[in-house]
């Protein structure tokens, strides 16, 4: 197995070279071939300083930058494209992951394309469990699918699979990794959650909070509407 692990960072000066090391120690030092891609969403504190000071100890580390700062989303996608080895990891910067889960969806490699990290016990702000559980009931409204934790970023993609998604996702889609998520399930790959260790967040802060959480949920749900839309018209032209 070869595999990247793409992550996206935004303003986690205070805890990225802890994280890094960690997953680096943890998979990349483990598996020969393998890459570690971190993108930088322009973060406004010392992230990037400190990402690139890391690649002289790193020799697998590449680090991104994308232009402007424009969403976890994007720095996802990005991160995602640039991949280069045969399986696919994501995770987030923010250190609420356990690295050694990685090793749970990696033993499922042979029998699933799609491995999807669960939080059972999430330990996040009351407005993002009410946002998520949201989620659910939205997916199989809009799409008849039902997926427990939809946007966890902790998952391992064949990179195979990942391409023909991408495809099939805006490329100014909002939160990408929803959207995978549901085509993975409607195209019947072969796909499975396992539950992991998710810790509470203790530096930093997330980007989007309260109010700014609700109006991006929003605009989620019309581009989730848009996409509807566009699986419904390919259905139609195929019959």
């Amino acid at each position: 197995m070869s595999v990247s692990i793409i992550m996206p960072c935004y303003s986690e000066e205070e805890v990225i070279e802890k994280v890094v090391r960690t997953y680096y120690n943890e998979i990349i030092a483990k598996i020969e071939d393998s890459e570690f891609i971190v993108v930088d969403d322009c973060s406004k504190d010392n992230s990037y300083a400190v990402l690139k000071k890391l690649k002289n100890d790193f020799p697998k580390l590449k680090v991104l930058k994308t232009p402007t700062n424009s969403g976890h989303g994007k720095a996802v996608r990005m991160g995602y494209e640039a991949a280069t080895k045969d399986y696919v990891f994501q995770v987030d910067s923010d250190n609420q992951s356990k690295a050694q889960d990685f090793w749970k969806l990696y033993s499922l490699k042979d029998t699933y394309g799609f491995i999807l990290g669960f939080r059972k016990q999430r330990c996040d702000p009351i407005l993002r469990l009410i946002t998520t559980k949201a989620l659910r009931l939205i997916n199989l409204f809009l799409f008849g699918v039902w997926i427990n934790d939809i946007n966890c970023p902790f998952r391992l993609i064949k990179k195979k699979v990942l391409v023909e998604l991408l495809k099939l996702v805006d490329k100014n889609a909002l939160a990408p990794n929803i959207m995978i998520s549901i085509l993975a399930k409607k195209r019947k790959v072969r796909m499975i959650e396992v539950p992991i260790t998710h810790y509470e967040r203790k530096t930093g802060q997330t980007s989007i909070t309260d109010w700014k959480l609700i109006t991006f949920s929003m605009k989620v749900f019309w581009q989730l509407t848009a996409l509807r839309r566009c699986m419904k018209t390919a259905s139609t032209e195929n019959k």
